[in-house]
């Protein structure tokens, strides 16, 4: 089998995509001290040919991340293949990338070359990631979807079947449930109030029966005491009742949830207390809003932004 000395190793030219089996035969015909490598260029140079030979005549192939490359070239897209041409990709790139500004239009050029095979590069792993992990994809998908059907939550566009059923009785429960919790205390109420009379009038009683040595107003007033200790046990049952209804593994009672809700009118107010209570929150809040914002168009009018607090600036980049 014909082999490409890399930098990572020897790999078959046969299954080198052709921008990658291209950069391979520049960088050897480049560098006077690889000139001796007559096989490998002649390997190089064979394969390349026939990659181009096969290219689709309406479109020409693009290479490296094309978006219609040969049947040849998607069928070389193995992860060593791919990984070996970024390794080369990328240890020449460090040998451009030490610091040093660019001095020449011939070297901006050649960069700039690097860059784009290393996008290029960057394209075909991703399609070949893609295509390596579809059948995993898709097999996973299956299983969700059938499982989905019936325990995908109420948040999604399509909730389970199952999801929905739980949420419906959860309502008839909770309305349910809040009635008899309305009966308890009401019940309480009652129980309290009478606790609290029958304690009182035992009070009274007692204090009105001492000193008098009238035994039957002492006993009354004694009678009053249980009588209020009674209702004090009254209410402590009433209050110990559990409002629940029975489930197949546990009872099913009601449980407190706590929610904010922004009063229609009172936004600035409440974007002042986070402004001062959680400024950087804040602050990461309105430069998302800012960026959409930049990113949906909006641009200085008269030199001036639209903004209010926020410059925008117009930066050059590659």
């Amino acid at each position: 089998m014909n082999m490409y000395q890399s930098s990572k190793g020897p790999i078959a030219i046969d299954t080198m995509p052709l921008s990658y089996a291209k950069n391979a035969l520049a960088k050897i015909q480049r560098d006077e001290t690889q000139r001796h490598r007559t096989a490998e260029i002649g390997w190089l140079d064979q394969h390349i040919r026939k990659l181009e030979a096969e290219a689709p005549t309406d479109e020409p192939n693009r290479g490296i991340g094309g978006n219609n490359p040969p049947a040849e070239a998607k069928a070389a897209m193995q992860w060593d293949a791919i990984q070996s041409h970024m390794d080369d990709l990328l240890a020449e790139a460090r040998n451009w990338a030490d610091g040093e500004a660019i001095s020449s239009q011939g070297i901006a050029d050649e960069i700039g070359r690097l860059r784009q095979q290393l996008q290029d590069a960057a394209k075909l792993a991703d399609e070949a990631r893609v295509a390596e992990k579809k059948p995993l994809d898709e097999a996973a998908q299956e299983i969700q979807d059938r499982y989905n059907v019936y325990i995908a939550p109420l948040k999604n566009r399509q909730p389970g079947s199952v999801s929905k059923a739980v949420a419906a009785l959860g309502s008839l429960l909770t309305v349910w449930l809040n009635k008899l919790e309305a009966e308890k205390q009401e019940r309480e109420r009652a129980a309290r109030e009478a606790h609290e009379k029958a304690q009182a009038e035992a009070i009274d009683a007692r204090r009105a029966a001492i000193g008098t040595g009238d035994l039957n107003a002492i006993d009354a007033a004694d009678d009053l005491l249980d009588a209020a200790e009674e209702a004090g046990k009254a209410l402590k049952a009433v209050e110990n009742e559990k409002v629940q209804a029975k489930g197949e593994h546990r009872a099913i009672g009601l449980r407190s949830r706590w929610i904010a809700k922004l009063r229609d009118g009172e936004g600035g107010k409440a974007l002042t207390y986070y402004a001062k209570t959680q400024p950087e929150r804040v602050k990461s809040f309105l430069q998302v809003l800012a960026d959409e914002d930049v990113k949906a168009g909006v641009r200085p009018i008269d030199g001036e932004s639209p903004i209010p607090g926020v410059d925008i600036i117009e930066e050059r980049v590659v």
